[in-house]
């Protein structure tokens, strides 16, 4: 595979300026070039990498007409870029979530795919080696019967477009629980009904440095949800964007034992509590991104029939998320692949580009 793929980033907050710095050490991609809103960001890549950098995205785009685009940029920018992406016939990576909304997220992935393009969503703790490791040995736990999942941290104070949800979709639900239920859904497969509350206006300050009042958000800062599964079994996931430390972990329990997982480690053990096999991972971050990069790249390379993180399977987390946030309204249990079948979708469709070896057993 001597040939590169030629790869623009869009968006150069953090997200995108980890996966720029993978892209750039990879052997499988040729960035041609950056764009990002902010002048300053774009000046200093330009500068000190010597790339082409546009503060104008469609430019960019045009002008160099990548093969394949990573986006890390705010959810109501995404639609439009996807668009002009498929018009262009430029496969996308994508910084999760795949879409505000089910219905958006849909019509993401059809527009890609009628222009026989590939998207994929940067759900980047598939490629973790603590999870990964989770995902080989759950079999060993036997039939299980529950999972526990949380994700916490303090964003601070300035919340930008993430606290409004016209801009944002959802709040800490859609942002850092996407990850856990996107490693729940892949690990245990679709829930038959879950049942989600959250709430807002639990932000640490409430006014900036000089004293004046913060902008008042409408997207959920805190959320707590239950999924249950068709076997009996039951998971949580517990976020919150208010407090910190930074906490993150995943545990799964079945009758042959337990394992508990993060992106560095794994620990699987017996009925008893006792350790029978333990992964610790202290690469860098930039680690997790250049393997996740690479994948995407050469799935578009070898123009392979299936990859990791397709925006079809990701429509199986939009599903899992609107129906906690219909659950929150209705006060019951709400069904997500129901959402599907009310879009003509099923789950063999959102299925249909993981790769065999992830198929599970």
């Amino acid at each position: 595979m001597a040939k590169k793929l030629s790869v623009a980033v869009i968006g150069l907050g953090g997200f995108g300026r980890l996966t720029l710095r993978a892209l750039l050490e990879s052997d499988l991609t040729d960035v041609v070039g950056v764009a990002d809103r902010n002048p300053r960001v774009v000046e200093e890549a330009a500068d000190s990498l010597g790339l082409a950098a546009y503060t104008d995205n469609r430019l960019l785009l045009v002008e160099k007409r990548p093969q394949a685009v990573y986006l890390a940029v705010p959810p109501m920018a995404a639609p439009d870029l996807v668009e002009q992406c498929a018009k262009f016939g430029i496969h996308v990576w994508k910084e999760q979530p795949l879409g505000r909304n089910l219905e958006e997220a849909l019509a993401m992935v059809r527009r890609m795919e009628k222009a026989k393009l590939k998207l994929a969503v940067g759900t980047q703790r598939r490629f973790a080696v603590g999870y990964r490791r989770a995902w080989e040995i759950r079999p060993r736990l036997g039939r299980m019967f529950l999972g526990r999942s949380h994700y916490l941290f303090n964003w601070g104070p300035s919340l930008s477009w993430r606290g409004d949800r016209a801009s944002a979709g959802g709040g800490a639900l859609l942002e850092l629980g996407y990850h856990l239920i996107d490693l729940l859904v892949w690990m245990l497969g679709l829930p038959e009904s879950v049942y989600g509350i959250s709430a807002c206006g639990n932000r640490p300050e409430d006014t900036d440095d000089s004293g004046e009042p913060l902008p008042i958000y409408d997207t959920d800062d805190t959320s707590a949800a239950v999924l249950h599964y068709a076997g009996g079994c039951v998971a949580s996931v517990v976020t919150t964007r208010s407090s910190g430390p930074i906490s993150e972990e995943l545990s799964l329990h079945g009758r042959g034992g337990s394992l508990t997982a993060s992106g560095e480690r794994c620990i699987l053990r017996d009925p008893d509590g006792n350790v029978l096999d333990h992964i610790q991972d202290n690469s860098p971050p930039l680690a997790l991104f250049r393997r996740q990069a690479d994948a995407f790249a050469r799935a578009v390379l070898t123009n392979a029939k299936t990859y990791e993180c397709s925006g079809r399977e990701n429509l199986l987390n939009a599903a899992v998320i609107d129906a906690l946030y219909l659950s929150g309204r209705t006060s019951h249990p709400e069904d997500p692949q129901h959402l599907l079948r009310a879009r003509r979708v099923t789950v063999d469709y959102c299925l249909r580009y993981r790769p065999p070896d992830q198929v599970s057993p």
